[in-house]
């Protein structure tokens, strides 16, 4: 046997034993798995009543979840959430002001139109046409909320609204007004729904008259920093608390009448008698955890039925700056919609730091665009957008200095950056994501909320509403949970197909 086998051989043992060694078995009350905002939110919530019995397990070395920045140029860049979107007494809002988080002013407004011979485009019209279609579609939507109607496509919406995309300005105007916001384009994106979350984080409906609009964070401690500040109070300063197990992922979770078992990578065992589950509709799709028993057929109609977008920043720092002054430039391409569409400049009074000599432009890309991307090398990703640049702004601006940008949709802890309503989801259908099973694992995130999926907001309420059931179940009993087993097509609002069969028969 050669030398160079048994050495091997040896290793292998030392490193298994040493892995055995290191596997430990924790028994906490309620396991929180995830360290994102909603499970640092339901953290929160089982200390204000009281329970201090629980353990959060995240799989990266810090907390925050998709409020993630990085160190670029002489600076930080968010690479996930970057605005507070919704003011008056959004939570986000207050814990932005309660901690200080350096914003700056956000127009939309603030925007020119370039074209393929590097002219602006006198947009104004068109731009300005749709926004008004798109109050007719909140009204309208409104209208078959009332009704109890049939749920429309954003396409068939905005046709019935009375606009429908004609030429490259007005793809470029529409994927700017709606897939940048939404992360996905109007065929696949509820109408309703679209109008009902815009309607609660911006109309007044529970933060006040002065909700409506954003604010763009450009704090150097990055947006994290708010719940990294709230996670303290619970596991001091230094993150030292035994009860939060960082680097820890989960792989898989076994559940049952009596409690729950959660398995990690490095072979750490947690019992415990609740979980609350914050991983994101991504991971629960792709189930990169196992689940014994497996998911409930109910439970993964809801699931699969939601849509887990991707919605991603690339950055880059130039020696120079070369690109307009307005907030915001859309690139209007002659041939392919949601091309590098949306680019936003970062030198703007108020942005960087003082002493930044950054010159940094970013562009946004989402849906197909986004997984396409990911699929490319950053140097491909950056030739393809130089060409772009270029096309706009002559043949002799510099090449970036600095590029980067996140790879959501591929990274198996996120599997996208947030959740967007599509057609054919049902209430029913959302009720049943959220569902509890056995009264022992318990679902919260962005995605779970029926009224701000998407926003950093649907996570905070998530969490609290979450961590506020399980607190009932361990004081007293198990609040109701409504799910449905069974959806028939009597829970489908009257429409076409269905009256179209009970007349033949």
């Amino acid at each position: 046997m050669h030398t160079s086998f048994l050495l091997s051989t040896a290793t292998l043992l030392i490193a298994s034993c040493c892995q055995f060694v290191s596997a430990e078995t924790y028994k906490t009350k309620i396991a929180i798995l995830g360290g994102g905002v909603s499970g640092i939110s339901a953290a929160l919530n089982l200390t204000a009543n009281g329970i201090t019995d629980f353990m959060m397990i995240e799989a990266r070395d810090i907390l925050g979840g998709r409020a993630q920045d990085t160190p670029f140029g002489d600076t930080n860049v968010e690479l996930g959430c970057n605005w507070v979107q919704g003011l008056g007494s959004n939570p986000i809002n207050v814990l932005a002001k309660k901690h200080g988080l350096r914003t700056a002013h956000n127009d939309g407004d603030d925007v020119v139109f370039i074209d393929e011979t590097g002219q602006h485009v006198n947009f104004t019209e068109r731009y300005n046409e749709f926004g008004k279609v798109y109050e007719t579609l909140s009204d309208m939507a409104m209208k078959r909320v009332k009704n109890d109607q049939v749920d429309l496509s954003g396409r068939v919406g905005l046709d019935i609204a009375g606009w429908y995309p004609q030429n490259a300005l007005d793809h470029a105007i529409e994927y700017y007004s709606w897939d940048w916001e939404m992360a996905e384009d109007p065929e696949s994106t509820s109408s309703i729904y679209t109008v009902v979350n815009d309607y609660y984080t911006y109309g007044g409906v529970e933060f006040g008259e002065d909700s409506d609009g954003d604010r763009f964070v450009v704090d150097p401690r990055g947006f994290k920093y708010i719940f990294l500040e709230e996670a303290k109070t619970m596991f001091g300063k230094e993150f030292k608390d035994k009860r939060l197990l960082l680097n820890r992922t989960v792989e898989k979770i076994a559940y049952n009448d009596h409690g729950v078992t959660i398995h990690t990578k490095n072979g750490d065992t947690i019992k415990a008698d609740y979980a609350i589950s914050t991983f994101s509709l991504g991971v629960l799709q792709h189930k990169d955890v196992e689940w014994s028993p497996a998911l409930p057929a109910w439970k993964l109609e809801g699931l699969y039925g939601f849509h887990m977008a991707t919605y991603t920043k690339i950055f880059m720092n130039f020696p120079e700056k070369f690109w307009d002054d307005n907030q915001f430039t859309v690139w209007v391409d002659p041939d392919m919609r949601g091309y590098y569409n949306t680019w936003q400049t970062l030198n703007l009074p108020g942005v960087l730091p003082d002493n930044s000599t950054a010159n940094i432009f970013f562009a946004t890309v989402t849906q197909d665009m986004a997984y396409r991307v990911e699929s490319m090398s950053d140097d491909e990703v950056k030739a393809e957008m130089m060409t772009v640049l270029r096309k706009m702004y002559g043949k002799d601006i510099p090449e970036p200095t600095d590029f980067v940008f996140p790879r959501w949709h591929s990274n198996p802890l996120f599997r996208g950056t947030y959740s967007n309503w599509p057609i054919g989801e049902l209430d029913e259908h959302h009720a049943n994501m959220k569902a509890p099973l056995k009264n022992r694992v318990f679902f919260a995130g962005e995605a779970m909320s029926a009224e701000y999926y998407g926003f950093l907001q649907g996570a905070w309420f998530s969490g609290a509403e979450t961590a506020q059931n399980v607190a009932q179940c361990v004081k007293k009993s198990c609040p109701s949970a409504h799910y449905y087993p069974i959806i028939t097509n009597a829970k489908i609002r009257p429409n076409i197909v269905r009256r179209s069969l009970l007349n033949k028969q």
